[in-house]
């Protein structure tokens, strides 16, 4: 099962103030299921600021790991409560970034589905806010 679907990502950044960025992508991707894993594959574009990225999606029952190739670099795995430390490389340089999510719900199917998270992210050890990140699929 390896199909191509629309994928639509959307994140919402709330910063200590209470002030929140929003940020939707609609693309066409890959999704297909691998030893009980779904996979999800997508190029990034300019609204995300990530043009020439491709961020792939492994998604288990309770675990999600976001992991980005090409002029942005990240990888991070999300599950709830657990700190995830990295490198977030971009063509201005390398930050060390932390996630601590506290909401991971992941609801695939073979048609698709969605995957829901919420998270706190550091950047070089400052605190830049809540993020809530969540992507669906749907077949084309």
């Amino acid at each position: 099962m390896r199909k191509e679907v629309l994928v639509t990502v959307r994140g919402t950044q709330t910063n200590d103030w209470g002030e929140k960025e929003t940020i939707e992508l609609i693309t066409k991707g890959n999704y297909f299921q691998k030893n009980r894993c779904y996979y999800i594959i997508y190029n990034e574009s300019e609204i995300s600021g990530m043009e020439g990225t491709t961020t792939s999606v492994k998604a288990e029952q309770d675990k999600v790991t976001l992991n980005r190739m090409g002029t942005a670099e990240m990888k991070h795995v999300f599950e709830e409560g657990i700190p995830d430390d990295g490198n977030y490389v971009t063509p201005y340089g390398r930050f060390f970034s932390c996630v601590l999510p506290w909401k991971v719900e992941v609801d695939l199917t073979d048609v698709g589905g969605s995957i829901n998270l919420e998270y706190e992210v550091e950047l070089d050890k400052q605190k830049i806010g809540y993020n809530e990140l969540s992507i669906t699929v749907k077949e084309v």
